[in-house]
Parts: structure tokens; C-alpha cells; sequence
């Protein structure tokens, strides 16, 4: 039997135990339930032995059936600006790819960065950053740079289930997630935490507090080792292609200029959100609405359904409807007091406080993924910051440098969306995900902890 299929086994049976022990004094028996269906569903989850749909409906079913909650919360993934900004970057990525857009865009980038397999995952990390300062959604610029990407791919001669294939696929889904973690509006922890922080707490964070206190550790260490350690991890090198290099560019097409207007235009109001008060995900679904449209579209919407896949659609709905779960159940709020009881916060060395909040918030988000992770981060702040004796924002704060140690592609609407596009298995994502968050937890969780004490953030 597969090491995937004993976790997967495991899990249940985890599960099943969990589900039918006796709650301990205090706290409420559905908190229990609720702990054995979360067990199951990550098993799954983790370990794809079954397909990530199937592992959401069960979710969705075990959750129903045994009334762990209502079915406005079950299913308030489908609620979620995410489920739709997927679905309207799928119908954009089909449209890039029908066009040629992708292909002529991915000619560009090769000529740019095209030299060496290195440079060009580099360049792709580099090229993930800077969008996130211009485009406020992870999962939108996954949509729109996965089927360049994977046009590029092609163009360098990286054939299906290549490393190379699989190290630019990677540098696209982690680039968007990690780096940008130091950036505000640039992914959906950053602004829960945020918004959360300034309604439980009143506090309120600037984008500009915001990025140097994580950019020069986070961004930074982000931008340089993940190319690195994707180099290492997935070795590979371009293919000598001749026939593409003596070939020139072609003329322009009609559905060409109409996509790449189309793309400028939503570019603009993803990076104008604050301005006109319109989600990311409403812009994502009428650009994609307007592709698909007779006459000013760019592809017959015939075209549209035999190559859209739903199964991640609801797959990311059960992520994010087991986040939602997970805190209205409290089963959040219990881990959470749980494991505080469990660590030392009042440890002479400032460091170990650190990285002890570091790990509480990583273990919360194996079980919340990123997107709830914050909530229960917060709501627990304040007992937090009474045991290490740090400012409440300091511990607020803490929560994000946990973000960037996500080891499995379930925990991520970003690298969901990722695996939903290209089909990229989750082995290959794990293979790089545990490496990094391990040097992660030994090198970047250091680095801002002195980074915090240089600043004077963090008491002497």
C-alpha cells in the first residue's frame, strides 16, 4: 500500500475515534464531531487519494448529515469571492489560451528571460512580486499568468510532468503566495487580519508599516530562495529550439488586441479596488462573462464548457467552507486554548516566545487553512499578549511569518487554484512546500525575529 493511502487511512480512523470520544469538561460535544469530520477531510485533502471533489463532497455530506453545522455555513464556500474569482479566471486562462495571447506573451518572456532554466524561474518569481503590487488578488494573478506560464513551458521545450514544467507551475502558484504575504492588500490572511485587527481590537495597520516590518525578511528571503529551491528541487534544462528562435513574431490578431484591451481593463480595476469599491471577484467574473460573450468575446461559448473543470470549484468551496466551519463550531477557539495551554510563553528567550507563536499559528492553520487562520489568531490575541508581555500588534503581527510555512496545497486558495489549472500533482507541490517551510522555520523566522528587535518592535 502507498505511503498516501496508509495517511489517508490513518486519518480516518482518526477520525472515526475522534468523532465518538467523549468531550472533554467544558467543551460542547459538536466541537468533537466537528474535529473528526476536520481529521477525515485533511486526510484526504493532503494526500489526494481520492479526487479533491470527492474529498469536498464528503465534507460537505459528513457535515450536513450529522448536523456539526447549518448548511449556510457547510456551504458558505460558494459564498466566497474566491470560488467566483476562480471560476472567472478560468474562463479568462481558456481565453488566453484560445487567442494565442499566451503564446505571444510567453514569446516575450522567453526572449527575456529565456537564457537559462534558472533565470527563467527566477525571473518568474520576480514577475509574480511586482504583480502583487499592482493586482490585489492571489488568486487572480494565478489565473491570468498560468496559461502564459504554460505556454511558456512549452515554448522551452518542458514537456508534461517535466521538471521544468513542474518548477514554473511552482514558481507561479508559491511566488504569488509567499513574497506577497509582505505586501498588504496582496493576499486574503493579510487583509482578514487587518480588518479583523482593527474590529476586535481597534487597531490599524498601514501599508507602509506593513512591508518594512515583513519585506526585507519575508519578501525578500521569498524572492531569493524560492528559485533556488526550486532549481535544486526540480532540476532542468531548456532545450535547444531553433525552429522557434528563427520564427517571427506574427501579426497581431483581432481576439488578441480585444483580450489584452480586456485584460489592461481588468488589470485596472483589481488595482483600483479601493477606489470604486467593486470585489476582485466580481471583476474576475464579469471579464470572464464578457469572453465568453457573442460578437465582443474572444472565444464561442461553446468552447467554454468542455474545458472548464468544476471539480476544483468545489473543491475550493469545501476549503474554505471548512474554515468557516472549524471557527463557528469552535472548534478553532478550542485548539487554540488547547495548545496555548500547552507551550511555554513566558520563556526568558525572546526568540523561543517567537517562534512558539510562529508554530501555534502554523498548527491552527493546518486545520483552518490561511484564509481562517487569522480568526482565531485574533481572537485569542489578547491572553497572547498578557503571558509573553509584547504589545497586542506584535502579536497580531507574528501570525503572518506562519503563513509563509504552509506545507500542504489545501491550506492555499492560491496553490488550490494552481493545482485546479494545471492538473500539477500534489506531490509535486509537497516536494518543494516541506523543504522550504522547514528552511522557513529555521532561517526566516530567525531573521524576523531580529529584524522586530532591530526596529525596537519587540521588547530588548
Amino acid at each position: 500500500m502507498k505511503l498516501s493511502s496508509c495517511i489517508a487511512w490513518a486519518a480516518a480512523l482518526a477520525g472515526i475515534v475522534i468523532f465518538f470520544l467523549p468531550p472533554p469538561v467544558g467543551v460542547e460535544p459538536v466541537v468533537m464531531r466537528t474535529a473528526g469530520i476536520v481529521t477525515l477531510t485533511i486526510g484526504l485533502f493532503a494526500t489526494a487519494v481520492i479526487p479533491e471533489f470527492l474529498s469536498a463532497l464528503i465534507f460537505f455530506f459528513l457535515c450536513v448529515i450529522l448536523a456539526v453545522a447549518p448548511p449556510n455555513v457547510v456551504f458558505s464556500g460558494f459564498y466566497s469571492g474566491a470560488v467566483w474569482l476562480v471560476l472567472g479566471g478560468l474562463i479568462i486562462g481558456i481565453g488566453i489560451e484560445v487567442s494565442g495571447l499566451g503564446a505571444r506573451v510567453a514569446g516575450t518572456l522567453e526572449r527575456v528571460f529565456g537564457q537559462s532554466y534558472f533565470r527563467v524561474v527566477a525571473g518568474t518569481v520576480l514577475l509574480m512580486l511586482l504583480l502583487a503590487f499592482l493586482m490585489p488578488s492571489a488568486v487572480g494573478r494565478v489565473t491570468i499568468m498560468l496559461p502564459v506560464v504554460l505556454a511558456l513551458a512549452d515554448r522551452l521545450g518542458f514537456e508534461a510532468n517535466s521538471n521544468g514544467r513542474a518548477g514554473l507551475i511552482l514558481a507561479v502558484g508559491m511566488g504569488t503566495l509567499i513574497s506577497p504575504f509582505s505586501i498588504l492588500p496582496a493576499n486574503v490572511p493579510n487583509v482578514v487580519l487587518s480588518g479583523l485587527a482593527e474590529a476586535v481590537h481597534g487597531i490599524q495597520f498601514s501599508y507602509t508599516d506593513w512591508l518594512i516590518l515583513h519585506f526585507p525578511v519575508l519578501g525578500l528571503v521569498g524572492l531569493i530562495a524560492l528559485p533556488v529551491a526550486i532549481y535544486i528541487l526540480f532540476p532542468d534544462k531548456i532545450a535547444n529550439r531553433p525552429d522557434l528562435e528563427a520564427q517571427p513574431p506574427k501579426p497581431w490578431t483581432f481576439n488578441e488586441k480585444k483580450l489584452l484591451g480586456l485584460l489592461v481593463i481588468t488589470l485596472g480595476l483589481w488595482a483600483t479596488d479601493n477606489l470604486h469599491g467593486i470585489s476582485p471577484a466580481w471583476v474576475s467574473l464579469g471579464a470572464g462573462i464578457v469572453c465568453a460573450l457573442p460578437v465582443i468575446g474572444v472565444l464561442p461559448a461553446g468552447q467554454i464548457m468542455p474545458k472548464l473543470n468544476f471539480g476544483p470549484i468545489i473543491f475550493l468551496a469545501a476549503v474554505v467552507g471548512m474554515g468557516t466551519v472549524v471557527t463557528q463550531t469552535g472548534l478553532g477557539e478550542n485548539l487554540a486554548q488547547y495548545l496555548i495551554a500547552k507551550i511555554d510563553l513566558t520563556a526568558d528567550s525572546g526568540l523561543q516566545k517567537f517562534a512558539s507563536i510562529v508554530g501555534l499559528g502554523w498548527l491552527l492553520q493546518l486545520v483552518t487553512t490561511l484564509p481562517g487562520q487569522p480568526a482565531i489568531m485574533t481572537a485569542v490575541a489578547d491572553p497572547l499578549a498578557s503571558a509573553t508581555g509584547w504589545s497586542l500588534t506584535a502579536i497580531l503581527m507574528t501570525q503572518v511569518s506562519a503563513w509563509a510555512l504552509v506545507v500542504f496545497p489545501f491550506q492555499a486558495p492560491p496553490l488550490v487554484a494552481t493545482r485546479a489549472i494545471t492538473g500539477l500533482p500534489i506531490s509535486r507541490f509537497i516536494r518543494l512546500m516541506i523543504p522550504f517551510a522547514l528552511f522557513g522555520a529555521l532561517v526566516s523566522v530567525p531573521l524576523q525575529y531580529y529584524w522586530w528587535k532591530f526596529l525596537g518592535y519587540l521588547p530588548a
